[in-house]
């Protein structure tokens, strides 16, 4: 019986993890009339909160500054992000949005608070007993994916 809630538990794991994945490749619109991905709104969310330049986003998120890079351009071309170089460093370009941006990390702050009141109320029940274990439920699985990743990574 215990196997069975236990490969239960790592099939419900795994379904959540794939819809994880579909939200991150889903488009939505911001308030802009234009949908952007889940990379273009933290990339917004990110200057909005003060991450001015490449490398700051890129620290932040723990990616390269290319890829950073290629989203700015892509914002830069729609009208979210405004690009200035820094005169006290001009290899360094500076970032922030523009009215449009602004809308839309507007539009994406209030939907995260939207979501944080909906997750308190959906595990807000639990004890806080129960929160600690699946807390450390959760770090233990982390911990056992990243064995796989450097699995993988070897081959």
């Amino acid at each position: 019986m215990r196997n069975k809630m236990i490969t239960n538990l790592m099939d419900q794991l795994v379904k959540i993890a794939y819809k994880l994945t579909e939200l991150e490749s889903t488009p939505i619109d911001f308030g802009t009339d234009e949908l952007l991905y889940p990379s273009e709104i933290h990339t917004i969310d990110a200057i909005g909160d003060q991450c001015d330049t490449v490398t700051a986003i890129s620290l932040k998120f723990g990616i390269t500054k290319g890829a950073v890079s290629q989203v700015i351009l892509k914002l830069h071309k729609k009208g979210y992000v405004h690009k200035v170089r820094n005169i006290a460093y001009s290899k360094e370009i500076l970032l922030s949005l523009t009215e449009k941006g602004m809308t839309a990390y507007r539009a994406h702050k209030k939907l995260h608070k939207t979501m944080d009141v909906e997750m308190v109320q959906l595990i807000g029940g639990y004890s806080d007993e129960d929160l600690l274990t699946f807390q450390n439920m959760l770090i233990q699985l982390e911990k056992q994916v990243n064995k796989y990743i450097l699995l993988g990574k070897k081959n």
